[in-house]
């Protein structure tokens, strides 16, 4: 076998694990989002379901958290730090709702955004995969 063909071999190999991991990240993201997005504390026995959520959440962020501060992460320093960023302002914020001091949508919306560019990075494992 040629050098080139198990080269590509190798990469297809490496592409289709990150694409799996992508698409746990992305499913997981989806299923609390979509719990955060359906909890209406307004109503009768809304709140624990979103006090769930949001511990959900949390624990999510803080799995990223560590992830991100864990040295054989291999993420670009800027985007490592952004999502530290996004990671404490989730915590903090989290708390404030849990408090009854602010509402969830914003941490909605970051999830969304994160939901996002995993799908992204997933239409470009795919895209190098069938190369």
């Amino acid at each position: 076998m040629y050098a080139s063909e198990m080269a590509k071999r190798g990469y297809a190999t490496s592409q289709k694990q990150v694409a799996s991991e992508t698409e746990l990240e992305v499913k997981i993201f989806t299923e609390i989002t979509g719990r955060l997005i359906a909890a209406k504390p307004e109503e009768i026995g809304g709140f624990p379901k979103l006090a769930e959520a949001l511990t959900d959440n949390a624990r999510l962020w803080n799995l990223l958290f560590l992830d991100m501060s864990h040295e054989t992460n291999t993420l670009p320093l800027e985007l490592k730090n952004g999502l530290l960023y996004l990671a404490e302002f989730t915590r903090l914020h989290t708390q404030k709702v849990l408090r009854g001091e602010a509402e969830h949508d914003i941490l909605i919306e970051i999830n969304k955004s994160i939901i996002a560019g995993k799908r992204t990075q997933l239409d470009t494992a795919k895209s190098a995969e069938a190369a």
